[in-house]
Formats: C-alpha cells, structure tokens, sequence
C-alpha cells in the first residue's frame, strides 16, 4: 500500500520495460554528492539501474546515502564495473553525454531526441547512457565507443551543469516524454561487442588489400562509426556487413589463385 501511495503519476507500460532496459552510467564519480543525488534523480523519475565505472570513492559513504535521501535502495544495488567496455559492452544502444563538441563531429542530439531514440528500443534492448568524469569528461576514444552523442543546451558554457544535474534533466526529460506516447519497436539490435567485432573485420578486409586512406586508417573506422551508431543497426544487419565483407575477402582469394595457377601453368621446364 505505501509503494501505491508513492506514486504520484500512472507510469504507462511501455516505460515501465524501458525503466527495466535502461542503465545510467557514471564514469569514474568523484563526488559523494554526485552519485547520491544521482540516484534520488533516478528513483524520483522512475529509473532504477546504476552503473559505477571504477568509482573514486566508498559508494555507500554517509554523505552518498545522505544525498540518496530514500533511494539509498539504488546506490546499494548499483553494478560496479572496472572499465569503460566491461559498462557497455552487452548495451544495444550507447548514449555518449558530452557538453563540447569534438573534432571527429558526431550529431549531437537534445535529451528530447534521445528519449524518441530510447522510446524506438528500450522496451527489448538494454541501452545505457553514459555521463563522462566530474572535470574532465568523457574522452574521444569513450565517445568512439558510443553510438550518438547528446548534449544539453545551455544560455552559458560557464559554468557547466554538474553531473548530478545532467542526470537528473535526462531522467526527468525520459519520464515526461515517454508518459506521453506510446511508440513501440521491436528491433533486435546490434549489442556493443557486435559493432566492435565489425569494425575488427572492417580494419582487416581493408590491410588485407593493402588499402590506405587520405588521412590513416583510425579516422577511416571512426567514418564507420559515425555512420552506424546512428543507424541503431539490428543483429541480422551486423551479420549483412560481415557477409559483405567475407564475399570480398573470398573473391580477393581467389583472384590471388588464380594467379598463382596462371604462373605455375605458363612455367616452363628445359
């Protein structure tokens, strides 16, 4: 019966299974406040997974639970990972959150945005939105390993919002947005590691071919990932990329033996 009178707004279905699906991530928190305010956000706004990559500090600090302030139950179940790609790596859907933009120009999309993009997948996929270190942020390789980009917009670059606030703007921005509608997808997205293994096979058919780009072959890949991140490709697309990939590979092979047989044939013996 209290968990009835808690509720102060009828969560719709649909939010309820992208509530389940849906992981906010903080890399490396420096702050007490930051993680216990962070989670108060999620709780108040209906979210409940958390996900601490290599965190700086005791989670269960005082002062954490302090500023938990009732969602104490969040910081208590939340996954402690040790890396980056240990916190994304079975997610469909990677949100990168960055307040400057970077040089390799992804689309940055408004929390608005970004909860149609969830809306599209959430209710099936795991998808993880991921908020970068207190000073620093996130850095370009994290970003490269994320699939779009958001940011929030601001009258001011200074001062920045915090991290707890950033939060707490992307749960309230979810919870409003997908309380209103009602869209439903059922994509069997690509995961993390799927995208990964592509970009892997990518890099190989093109050395195995001896082909070199304008510019290297790192911001080559990166225009790979540019495009697919924001395609929110399937699983059976991923496996189409690879087949396109092996169907070339085999036709190099055999062009190469072909070759090899020419030779061996017009090779005379005195």
């Amino acid at each position: 019966m209290a968990a009835q009178q808690d509720k102060r707004f009828p969560l719709k279905e649909p939010f309820k299974k992208i509530s389940d699906n849906l992981y906010f991530i903080l890399n490396e928190p420096e702050s007490y406040g930051n993680i216990g305010a962070s989670a108060r956000a999620l709780k108040t706004c209906g979210f409940k997974n958390l996900i601490l990559i290599n965190p700086k500090l005791d989670t269960e600090h005082p002062e954490t639970l302090w500023m938990a302030h009732q969602s104490e139950e969040i910081i208590k179940n939340a996954v402690i990972v040790d890396t980056f790609e240990d916190a994304i790596a079975d997610k469909s859907l990677v949100i990168a959150t960055t307040q400057r933009k970077r040089q390799f120009k992804f689309p940055l999309y408004t929390p608005e945005e970004i909860s149609e993009k969830i809306q599209q997948v959430g209710e099936t996929q795991p998808v993880g939105i991921v908020f970068g270190r207190e000073r620093t942020g996130l850095t370009n390789k994290e970003l490269l390993q994320c699939h779009i980009h958001s940011t929030i917009l601001t009258a001011t670059k200074i001062p920045a919002l915090n991290l707890a606030q950033s939060v707490m703007i992307y749960a309230h921005t979810f919870f409003r947005l997908q309380n209103m509608k009602n869209v439903k997808y059922t994509f069997d997205l690509a995961s993390q590691k799927e995208y990964e293994i592509f970009y892997k096979h990518l890099l190989l058919s093109m050395e195995k071919v001896g082909f070199t780009p304008r510019d290297n072959m790192d911001n080559f890949i990166t225009r790979f990932k540019r495009i697919l991140g924001r395609s929110l490709a399937e699983k059976r697309d991923i496996r189409l990329l690879h087949k396109l990939l092996q169907i070339y590979e085999e036709r190099i092979d055999h062009l190469e033996s072909q070759i090899v047989d020419d030779k061996f044939k017009n090779y005379k013996i005195y």
